[in-house]
This record gives C-alpha cells, sequence and structure tokens, in this order.
C-alpha cells in the first residue's frame, strides 16, 4: 500500500490554467461552484457566506505567496507580475 508523502514542490508550475490565473483551484473551486450553486439554488445565504469565503481564501493565498517568493525568488516575481493572483 502506498501512502502519500507530501514533498516540497522544486519547479514552479506556470502553464496549463496557471497561465491565466496564479491560483485556479481556488478560483474555480471556491469562488465559481459556490456562487455557481448559490445562483442554482437561489440561495441569498449562499451567496453571502461566498462573500465572506472570498476574503479569507485570499489570506491563504497571500500566505503561499510569501512561500513561493522565499522558495523560488526572481522566478516568482517574474511569474507574479505577468499573471494576475485571480483573473
Amino acid at each position: 500500500m502506498r501512502v502519500i508523502s507530501l514533498e516540497t514542490q522544486k519547479a514552479l508550475i506556470t502553464s496549463g490554467p496557471y497561465r491565466f490565473s496564479r491560483n485556479p483551484l481556488y478560483l474555480g473551486g471556491n469562488v465559481f461552484i459556490f456562487i455557481g450553486a448559490a445562483l442554482i439554488f437561489g440561495s441569498t445565504t449562499a451567496l453571502i457566506a461566498t462573500a465572506i469565503h472570498i476574503p479569507l481564501i485570499d489570506l491563504f493565498i497571500r500566505r503561499e505567496e510569501r512561500q513561493l517568493e522565499r522558495v523560488f525568488g526572481e522566478a516568482w516575481h517574474s511569474y507574479r507580475k505577468q499573471v494576475r493572483r485571480w483573473l
């Protein structure tokens, strides 16, 4: 049986969806899906919860970006200048 082990990332991924957004997983999973579900179900409460959730996710993203800056240095700075955090 294989056990999942997390290793430090050795390469900065800038291709695929990362060409358009530095955070495509957060954007798709936490914003588009939540807003879409709220609209489909007509839930004002879900829209409000999503609006509250977005700034919290942004805090996580900013923490991760500080880690990326420490690990990847100039490569991160170059990528950050070319690709927006969200869209």
